[in-house]
């Protein structure tokens, strides 16, 4: 399709029996993140998360565009590919800067909103990021490799902040970070990566405030309390710049990682948000609280 022959996972069935919603990740995970949300879902959405340019199996050569607005734009196309015109989006941290996108400049296509520990406003990058990212631009150096320390990855798995993503580390299995590190395990993942990293910037976020504000569909912003990396404060930021946000919902004892740490909060906040959006068009929800695993 286009630049990238996208990879996802697809769950509930397509054909428009059940509402569609889009989950996004971050860095440096990919769809493999929202396994467990999905999983819970499969009787109440039909559940789209695609790897995003740059990162897990998507094939794209390392010097396509990898900033936020052409992201959305690719997803987009898709959707249309799949014959999906609107779309509940739900988005985790650079995940998030994607969907504000969609939000911010195609309004018309969204039913509802998620956003989860996301990038906002000004927050990116974070001091561990921008270091990594002060590297990157360092001609000759496989930052990639050198960040996540991949001879030793086995045994070291708090190594590119995994460890600190969580609360509970033990969610952070061995092979649950070995499947995430595995699409970097390569010298050409490594660069798409890379270049991924490099395309993020502050600017991407701040402009879709706007649109933000004049959007006023049924929203929810949820934030790990104990996210070492993105302070519950932006969340109340956005809560603020959402009319269909009422409350911050902050998930204790949780980290940065809610998808891998709470996936049932997330599977909850979505098929509230799908009941929301059905009975507000006057419809009958085909899914509820009472249906997610």
């Amino acid at each position: 399709m286009g630049p990238a022959e996208l990879a996802f996972i697809e769950t509930g069935g397509a054909g428009g029996e059940r509402p569609a919603a889009l989950f996004v990740h971050g860095f440096p995970t990919h769809s493999f993140l929202w396994r467990r949300v999905l999983r819970r879902l499969e009787g109440v959405v039909h559940g789209l998360a695609p790897d995003l340019l740059g990162l897990g199996d998507t094939v794209v050569s390392p010097y396509q565009d990898f900033s936020p607005p052409f992201q959305a734009e690719i997803l987009l196309e898709w959707l249309d590919q799949r014959e999906v015109d609107q779309v509940l989006l739900v988005g985790h941290e650079q995940g998030g800067a994607v969907v504000q996108q969609i939000v911010a400049n195609h309004p018309e296509r969204v039913s509802g909103l998620v956003l989860v520990d996301s990038v906002t406003h000004d927050n990116w990058p974070i001091p561990l990021a921008a270091q990594v990212m002060r590297l990157a631009r360092t001609p000759g150096l496989d930052v990639v490799a050198y960040a996540l320390d991949l001879p030793r990855r086995v045994a070291r798995n708090a190594r590119l902040g995994f460890g600190r993503a969580v609360r509970d580390r033990s969610v952070m299995t061995e092979d649950v970070v070995e499947e995430y590190l595995r699409p970097v395990s390569t010298v050409e993942g490594r660069e798409r990566a890379r270049r991924f990293l490099l395309a993020g910037d502050a600017r991407f976020t701040l402009e879709c405030l706007p649109g933000l504000r004049a959007w006023d569909g049924s929203a929810a912003v949820v934030w790990g309390a104990d996210d070492v990396f993105f302070s519950p404060s932006w969340g109340l930021r956005l809560v603020d710049e959402l009319a269909g946000a009422d409350q911050l919902q902050l998930v204790p004892f949780c980290g940065h990682l809610v998808p891998e740490e709470r996936p049932d909060v997330i599977a909850e906040v979505v098929a509230d948000l799908v009941r929301a959006v059905t009975e507000a068009r006057g419809g009958v929800s085909g899914g509820g609280r009472g249906e997610v695993r």
